[in-house]
């Protein structure tokens, strides 16, 4: 079974299909609302802080995925 079955299943009008060229792992800051370099406050947790407003209101994803979904441009 690979990624391409299992979101194309028959009940989904919709066909998607994966791109592996979706960039490198970004971070969205929500309160800056823009991709922004963070740093971990502990570095085997979850936590980011932003370097430009110091929140905690990070999003992690690929560079693409971030622009697509927060509509970047």
């Amino acid at each position: 079974m690979s990624y391409h079955d299992l979101i194309n299943i028959e009940e989904f009008e919709k066909r998607d299909t994966f791109n592996s060229e979706r960039g490198g792992v970004s971070f969205y800051c929500k309160d800056c609302k823009k991709i922004v370099e963070t740093d971990r406050k502990n570095p085997k947790g979850y936590t980011f802080l932003c370097t430009i407003c110091k929140g905690k209101n990070i999003v992690i994803g690929t560079h693409e995925g971030l622009r697509s979904n927060y509509k970047i441009k």
